[in-house]
């Protein structure tokens, strides 16, 4: 019975379906650290043990066996989740000598297999991975870059760039404004001449203007001076006043001449002709 038992322990176990994963704790370490394992569920009924093997570079092709088969109540359960905690017998260093080689490289497995005490039927399994980048240094990252335990490694980067270019301008160019310097003069002709000059500034606008002129002759008979006649004197300086009310004032001198013309033909003071 007793070799019987040692049998059991020894006997490679098939591959069985995989049921989930086993996080290798601690994640970093070297060949001479305690490795615990922890799975991401429970072995489904009817197990009622398990057993740990281990495969990779120096080990059989079949892997070796780290925990030998024991009960499922050995282990404790997962504080954290549903599973439970198998932790190694040995070191990895012990293990890759009791195989006979002296030298860990790469990529390593380790395999939790739900059984029972008995017979060589699996119910499935739970596997994590470790990689040794040197002969004493492990991580359970792959340093190639794939993480076949299905624990995301690495952080997505990249940050989408680009900032829009272009600032769009505007330029007014100023329109240069009309100038216009109108010089509106009146002239009254009757014996006095009035003339206005008047200058607008540039860019003001112009106002209208009444240029209002009459023109009318008129000659005194006899002495040809009358009291109404005269020379008048000569035209208006220009003062710079508003040229509406200068072309006002003008209109109402010439306006006021001719009625004060009229007045002295009705009187009989000023006469033309043969009369």
């Amino acid at each position: 019975m007793v070799l019987a038992g040692v049998g059991v322990l020894t006997v490679p176990t098939a591959s069985a379906a995989p049921l989930g994963t086993a996080k290798v704790d601690p994640g970093q370490g070297t060949d001479e650290t305690s490795i615990d394992l922890t799975t991401s569920a429970a072995c489904p009924a009817p197990a009622t043990n398990v057993l740990v093997k281990v495969t990779g570079k120096g080990f059989p092709a079949e892997g070796k066996n780290v925990v030998g088969n024991s009960p499922l109540t050995t282990y404790p359960q997962d504080p954290n989740g549903a599973g439970f905690i198998v932790p190694l017998t040995m070191t990895m260093r012990d293990y890759a000598n009791e195989a006979g080689f002296s030298t860990l490289e790469g990529r390593y497995d380790l395999t939790i297999v739900c059984r029972k005490a008995f017979g060589s039927e699996t119910f499935g399994e739970f596997t994590g991975s470790l990689w040794f980048t040197s002969n004493t240094v492990y991580q359970d990252t792959d340093p190639g870059g794939t993480n076949p335990t299905g624990t995301p490694s690495g952080t997505p980067s990249g940050t989408p760039s680009g900032t829009p270019s272009g600032t769009p301008s505007t330029t007014a160019t100023p329109t240069p404004t009309d100038s216009a310097s109108p010089s509106p003069s009146t002239t009254a002709t009757g014996g006095d001449t009035v003339g206005v000059s008047t200058s607008i500034p540039p860019n003001a606008s112009p106002s209208t203007t009444d240029p209002a002129s009459s023109g009318g002759s008129s000659t005194a008979g006899g002495s040809g001076s009358g009291s109404g006649g005269g020379n008048g004197g000569g035209g208006l300086a220009d003062t710079g006043s508003d040229p509406v009310l200068l072309g006002l004032l003008s209109a109402a001198l010439v306006v006021t001449g001719a009625l004060a013309v009229r007045w002295a033909r009705r009187r009989g003071l000023i006469t033309f002709g043969n009369n």
